[in-house]
């Protein structure tokens, strides 16, 4: 487990894209859209935001992120964002030592972590409600696939103990 840096970014984007393409439904962005994404832009995403990869041998098998909020007024929340983990690998424990890490780091830098979770996707609902993260709303329509709009849930994590 350790945080991705840029010399990572082809594993970071080839981990992302399958993703999007086996979970469809779980993800708001569809692989179209990060396909489009250039080799230097990944790598200046992996320089801006925390991200952590978890590796089985050498090979990337979980990736999640912090992007922390820019702006004076904002800078106190960061967005989770991106969790995935190869289904041969779940249930090894290790979507929680990705989720560890990720509040780790945001422990030393932020008071509030949101995330948004595609409503129907219960088993991603189940884990972050178990890492203390609370609903506070639905958008509905939030996302349209193939004429379907899917509804997400906005959760959110305080830190600051208020």
């Amino acid at each position: 487990m350790r945080r991705l840096a840029p010399a990572d970014a082809r594993d970071f984007h080839r981990l992302r894209l399958e993703g999007f393409a086996l979970q469809t439904r779980e993800f708001r962005y569809a692989p179209a859209d990060e396909e489009r994404l250039t080799p230097k832009e990944i790598e200046a995403r992996l320089l801006r935001d925390f991200v952590v990869g978890a590796f089985c041998e050498d090979e990337l098998v979980g990736i999640g992120g912090l992007s922390r909020g820019v702006g004076c007024k904002i800078a106190h929340k960061a967005l989770l964002f991106g969790m995935y983990l190869r289904r041969e690998y779940r249930g090894s424990g290790i979507a929680d030592a990705l989720m560890s890490a990720l509040l780790d780091e945001a422990r030393r830098t932020v008071e509030i972590v949101t995330l948004t979770v595609m409503s129907g996707n219960a088993p991603a609902v189940g884990f972050y409600r178990r890492w203390g993260f609370e609903s506070y709303g639905i958008e509905p329509r939030a996302v349209k696939e193939d004429g379907l709009y899917f509804d997400e849930m906005l959760m959110s994590l305080s830190l600051a103990g208020g």
